[in-house]
Order: C-alpha cells, then sequence, then structure tokens
C-alpha cells in the first residue's frame, strides 16, 4: 500500500464556507449545504444568511467541475490511457512505434518503447506520423505509472487518489490502482464509499484471476482501437473457455459496450460514408458506355440506395436494416450541390424550371438570397426578350424562321462525356431517389444563350436566324440541385 505518512496531518473537512464564481462573474460566499452531482448546490450566504439553491447551469463549467472534484465527483469509468507516440513508416515497409525521446538528433530518431531505447537512422525513415496507443504497449508498468502521476500531480488528499486510482484501473496498473483505492478509504472514508468498495472487489479478482483479466483487457483494448469485430471474436472466446468466471458480469457489460460504441463510431461516419459510396457508383456508371437513359433513371430512383446499403452493411459487419436505420437517423452532414448542366432539358419543361425549397429549417437563409433576381437583372431581361421579339419579326421578314437544333435526350445522354453524365445522375439521384434530404432544387441562367432561350445563326442560305439554344432547348436555364 502506498504511504501516506504526509497526508497525516491533512484535515479531512470540507471548508466551512467557500466562494462560488456563478455564470454571469459574480462571486457569492457561503457554506455548500447540500450538494447533488446530477443538479447542483444549496449554499447558505454568509454575509446574509440568505439560501440559495443554484442549478449547475447558473455556474460556469469550471467552476462546476471545480466542486464536483473537490466532493471526489472525479469521473468513474476506467479508460484507457493513452500516451502521445510517433510511428516511423520505415522505407522497408515496416512501421516502428515508440515515445520519441530529446535525444533524437539530426542522423537518427530515438523512441522509447518498454524501459528501452531504440535508434533508427534517418535515412531508413520515409515518413513520420503522430498518434495515440494504449500507455503499456510502449511503456513499462513502473514508466505508465509516472507518466499518469506527472499528468494529474500528485496526489494529495482523498478526491486526488481517487481520481489517481481510476486513472491506474484504466492503465490496467491495478496493484497501483488497489493501492489509492485503500488510500481514498482511509482519508477519505466517505467519499464515495460505495464506489469504492466496488472497485476494490473487482480489482481483487483481477489480481487473482490474472489470466482472465488479461484477455477482458485485450477485448477492452480492441473497443478502445475500434476493432469490433476483433473484440466480438475475442469476447465469445471468453465465454467459452471461462464458463464459470467470476469476471463474467464484466464480460456481459463489454458485449454491450462492443455494440454501443459500434453504433456510436458508425454513425459519425455514415454520411461520408454514404456519398463517398455515391460517389463511387456514379462514376462506375458513368463509363458504363452501355447504359441507356432510361436504365440510368431507374437505377438511380430503384436501386442504386439499396446498393449502396449493401456496401456500407459489409463494410462495417452490419446488416443493411441496421446500416438503414443508421442513415435515416443521420445528423448535420455538408451541403453537395449537384447541376444537370447541359442535360437540364432531359427532364421535360415542367420538371426543368419547377422552384422548390425543401427542409426550410435545416438551414438559415437570408431574405435577400430569397430573390431570384433583382431589379436590375429584370430590366436586362426584359430587354434581352424584347429584342429577341424584334429580331424574330426581322428574320421572319427576310424569310428566315426560328430553327430547331440541338440533340434529342438520347443523342445527348449517348454523346455526353463522363463528367457531364456524372454530374447529371447526381443531380437526378438528389432530387428523385428519395434517400438525400433536398434543400433546395432551382433553375439557374443558362450560360450559353445567358437565359434568352436562343442564339444567333444563319441557315443554309446564309439568311440570318434564331435558333434555339442547343445546351437548354430553349427553356433558359439549367437546374441546380442542393442537397445532404
Amino acid at each position: 500500500m502506498i504511504a501516506v505518512v504526509l497526508l497525516a496531518a491533512l484535515s479531512l473537512a470540507l471548508p466551512a464556507a467557500e466562494i462560488v464564481r456563478l455564470v454571469d462573474g459574480s462571486l457569492v460566499h457561503g457554506e455548500i449545504t447540500s450538494f447533488d452531482e446530477a443538479t447542483g448546490i444549496t449554499l447558505e450566504r454568509v454575509d446574509t444568511g440568505g439560501v440559495l439553491t443554484l442549478v449547475w447551469g447558473h455556474l460556469p463549467p469550471d467552476e462546476v467541475k471545480r466542486i464536483k472534484a473537490s466532493r471526489g465527483f472525479t469521473g468513474e469509468e476506467a479508460a484507457p490511457w493513452m500516451v502521445d507516440v510517433v510511428h516511423l513508416i520505415m522505407r522497408n515497409g515496416t512501421t516502428e512505434t515508440g515515445v520519441l525521446q530529446p535525444e533524437s538528433d539530426v542522423t537518427a530518431y530515438v523512441l522509447r518503447r518498454r524501459g528501452s531505447s531504440d535508434r533508427f537512422p534517418r535515412s531508413s525513415v520515409r515518413s513520420v506520423e503522430p498518434g495515440k496507443v494504449e500507455g503499456l504497449s510502449v511503456l513499462s508498468a513502473e514508466e505508465l505509472y509516472l507518466a499518469i502521476v506527472a499528468s494529474l500531480g500528485a496526489p494529495s488528499d482523498a478526491p486526488a487518489h481517487l481520481e489517481l486510482a481510476i486513472a491506474c484501473e484504466g492503465a490496467k496498473l491495478y496493484d497501483a490502482a488497489r493501492d489509492h483505492f485503500l488510500t481514498v478509504r482511509e482519508l477519505g472514508p466517505g467519499l464515495k464509499a460505495e464506489l469504492v468498495a466496488s472497485r476494490l472487489s473487482r480489482i481483487a479478482i483481477k489480481l487473482e484471476d490474472a489470466v482472465e483479466t488479461a484477455d477482458l483487457d485485450d477485448i477492452r483494448s480492441a473497443i478502445y482501437r475500434r476493432q469490433f469485430e476483433l473484440a466480438r471474436e475475442r469476447a465469445a472466446a471468453f465465454a467459452q473457455t471461462y464458463p464459470e468466471s467470476r469476471q463474467r458480469g464484466e464480460l456481459m457489460a463489454l458485449e454491450v459496450e462492443i455494440d454501443h460504441r459500434k453504433r456510436e463510431h458508425f454513425a459519425r461516419k455514415v454520411v461520408g460514408d454514404y456519398f463517398g459510396a455515391l460517389e463511387g457508383h456514379l462514376k462506375q456508371l458513368s463509363r458504363d458506355s452501355s447504359l441507356s437513359l432510361d436504365v440510368a433513371r431507374d437505377l438511380l430512383e430503384n436501386s442504386l440506395h439499396q446498393e449502396i446499403l449493401d456496401d456500407l452493411a459489409e463494410a462495417y459487419v452490419m446488416t443493411p436494416e441496421a446500416v438503414a436505420q443508421l442513415w435515416e437517423q443521420r445528423r448535420g452532414g455538408s451541403v453537395r450541390t449537384a447541376s444537370y448542366g447541359q442535360g437540364t432539358f432531359l427532364l421535360g419543361k415542367s420538371k426543368a424550371l419547377d422552384f422548390g425549397r425543401f427542409d426550410q429549417a435545416d438551414e438559415e437563409v437570408d431574405p435577400a438570397d430569397e430573390l431570384e433576381e433583382d431589379f436590375d437583372d429584370l430590366v436586362a431581361k426584359v430587354k434581352k426578350q424584347r429584342e429577341a421579339l424584334a429580331q424574330q419579326r426581322t428574320t421572319a421578314a427576310r424569310g428566315g424562321g426560328l430553327d430547331e437544333v440541338g440533340p434529342t435526350p438520347d443523342e445527348w445522354w449517348e454523346a455526353a462525356e463522363g463528367d457531364a453524365r456524372r454530374s447529371w445522375m447526381a443531380a437526378y439521384y438528389a432530387e428523385f431517389s428519395g434517400a438525400i434530404h433536398v434543400i433546395e432544387a432551382k433553375p439557374r441562367d443558362c450560360r450559353r444563350c445567358d437565359a434568352g432561350g436562343y442564339i444567333e445563326g444563319t441557315n443554309e442560305k446564309s439568311e440570318p436566324v434564331l435558333l434555339t439554344c442547343p445546351v437548354c432547348k430553349g427553356l433558359k436555364r439549367e437546374r441546380v440541385v442542393r442537397a445532404r
């Protein structure tokens, strides 16, 4: 047991009165007469004798943490203790990991690994990457304990010993954890007595059943490294190997934690992974010269979403239904913009020119942005339309006319480059698959005809004529979709 001779003279009672800082910066001097970890405190003021009931929201976060810590509420979960390391990516393809030492110089890197130092010539190293690993993977037990004390500070009271005990348990330094929990019991018998008793009992079993403990620690390590399937395999092996284990309750808790952390992890990844998979599918489809427009539409509307879910399910080792639930419950994600471009006319006039907003609550919109065009733009367009009518009359009088030019939908699709196809399919999928939240879908001015719907040209007789814009097919617009 760790000696605590220097602590014997310390008073164990909390101060009768203390200064509490409120969220508005004001200070209140008084005695905390009641404390609830979940809700707050009751304080009897020294100056007026009045009683204040303060919920934690009345105090800034650092003050809440201070008050809780002074009463031993420093956190109860024994999380793995991680240390900063570097990964040396060697030119021969291997990776060396350790704590970078000050002795490193221009000729070599020096890494500390479990009690010894290794030197690696810089000429043999291709790159250096920072990282974090569990302490015992690179430090000896003694080195790790000293690192934890250096980080948390040498304990001087019961709450500090409790914090150090929990950290040591998470670092798998069970002897040190037991000693610090015993010190907590000696210095502060009333400080989380039930927690301390429970942890001491648990640590005693861990030390007695050391082989089982090592296997459970391996499961926990796999969870924190996000190797969820490896953790599940190890849990199943533990249950089969030790059917009568006294630590079976901890195994069951770890099995629940595997599912919980796995779901949390992939819930954070699903948005980026989904759109990454979508981009991959669209690139592949855009290069398929045998893919017709009708078949592409059918895939985008009816089957591509499920294919993406199946891809993610395989990568996540989950069921497609579970991935679908993650996708439906997703939050956040960047707003993505896709344009039908020159293929806007494939939608038909009604769909191409439809103006709609969806999910308006998802983002704040400047009222000025709601106007599609300002007054100056409107004047310019009216003027352009009048000029177009005048030109039509002139060409008609000369015997010319308004000629229809440009490809049919199928011709455009067959001739479109891969990027044009991919962009068109991205916009179509966003708007019509039902799998993505559409924020806004609207037409914007065609850049080929400057929203005139026509271009000037000549016919076979070299007579001036107005030609229907080959890009927008007279729609004057190209359609853009913004979605997440």
